[in-house]
């Protein structure tokens, strides 16, 4: 399994070596924080030859950003991959998002790989599989309905539930807060039964040097699980 997180400002550098690729939100680069490093970072990391996705802001703002702001957003750290916008609970406009994604960057011969989303029934998984270079199962729809622990495999996860949903079905890649989140808290992941509820990642957060050794041990774990 691949692993990304999403970073706090002040753990880019710390945290980023952990990782298989980088995950960049969209929404942050086009308002970037003063001086907080963020679109330098993730050109640096592009330059290198890195993978950098670049999501489309969904989860955050409950709503996808337009294809235009994300291919601006895109261009400004060197993204290699790109959520297609989505809408929230419908299949069908969801759908014909990622087609015109698609096509757009076919059209003008852009770079970018899609990431789409998946929604609606089983069945539109194998079409997507065929649309996107990337088929991304979110977190808000049970998994284990739609994979086996042969199938997973060909799915980005957007989150997970606990250690125990990766060691069952175990995805081919996984984008996640929850390590930084959880170790914020003091929490290890291994002692908990599901995944910790607690507020969205605010990228303002600092961690101390015990915080950050507990998120470093969680991330350890996640890869393990989903081995």
């Amino acid at each position: 399994m691949k692993l990304s997180l999403e970073i706090p400002y002040a753990h880019l550098e710390d945290l980023s070596p952990f990782t298989d690729f980088d995950f960049a939100l969209a929404q942050l680069v086009l308002n970037e924080a003063p001086r907080s490093g963020y679109i330098e970072f993730y050109r640096k990391q592009s330059d290198k030859g890195r993978e950098v996705w670049l999501d489309n802001g969904f989860h955050e703002l409950k709503r996808s950003l337009p294809l235009e702001a994300l291919l601006e957003a895109a261009a400004r750290i060197g993204a290699t991959h790109i959520v297609a916008p989505e809408v929230r609970n419908d299949p069908i406009q969801t759908r014909h998002l990622i087609l015109s994604c698609v096509e757009y960057l076919q059209k003008h011969q852009l770079p970018y790989k899609v990431v789409g989303a998946w929604q609606g029934y089983k069945k539109d998984l194998q079409e997507l599989l065929q649309i996107c270079d990337v088929v991304a199962l979110p977190f808000a729809r049970p998994r284990a309905f739609v994979v086996d622990r042969y199938t997973s495999r060909l799915y980005h996860y957007f989150g997970f539930r606990n250690l125990d949903e990766l060691r069952r079905l175990a995805p081919k890649s996984l984008d996640t807060s929850i390590p930084i989140r959880a170790a914020y808290y003091g929490l290890d992941l291994e002692l908990l039964r599901r995944r910790p509820k607690t507020p969205l990642m605010d990228f303002h957060l600092k961690l101390t040097k015990h915080q950050l050794k507990q998120c470093i041990n969680n991330i350890h774990l996640l890869k393990e699980a989903g081995e």
